[in-house]
C-alpha cells in the first residue's frame, strides 16, 4: 500500500510554469492511466508560492487539465506520495483537479509574433 500524505495548501498560490504533458510508460510509450478514474494521466509543472518563498512541483492529475502557462491555477486534493526504487527515492505529487483561474501574468510568457519564422518576437 502506498502512503499518501494530504497537503494543507491554505495560503499557497499556484502558477502554471509549463504546458501539461501526457504521462507515458517509459518502456512501452503507452499513456499511463489513473487507477481510480480510468482517465489518462497528465503532469503539470507549477510554482507554489507562500509567505516563506516558493517551490516548483510536478503535479500529476487524471484527465487533461485546462491550464495556461503563466496563469494562476487552482489545485484541489493535493497529496504527496513518497516513493523509492532501488537506490533512488523521492516524492511524487498528485491532485484531484488542476485548472487555470485567470489569464497569464503580464510579461511572464513571451509574446509571439506571427510574422517571425520561429514564432518568437524579435527583440
Amino acid at each position: 500500500m502506498t502512503m499518501r500524505l494530504k497537503i494543507d495548501i491554505t495560503g499557497v498560490q499556484f502558477f502554471c510554469t509549463r504546458e501539461a504533458q501526457a504521462r507515458t510508460d517509459r518502456e512501452t510509450g503507452a499513456p499511463k492511466v489513473d487507477r481510480e478514474t480510468g482517465e489518462a494521466q497528465w503532469q503539470v509543472q507549477v510554482a507554489a508560492l507562500d509567505t516563506t518563498g516558493g517551490e516548483v512541483l510536478a503535479v500529476t492529475v487524471a484527465g487533461r487539465p485546462e491550464v495556461t502557462v503563466g496563469a494562476p491555477v487552482a489545485v484541489e486534493g493535493l497529496v504527496a506520495i513518497p516513493w523509492h526504487q532501488g537506490e533512488r527515492s523521492g516524492v511524487a505529487y498528485k491532485a484531484s483537479s488542476l485548472r487555470s483561474t485567470g489569464g497569464p501574468i503580464v510579461g511572464a510568457v513571451p509574446s509571439v509574433s506571427a510574422d517571425s519564422p520561429t514564432g518568437k518576437k524579435a527583440a
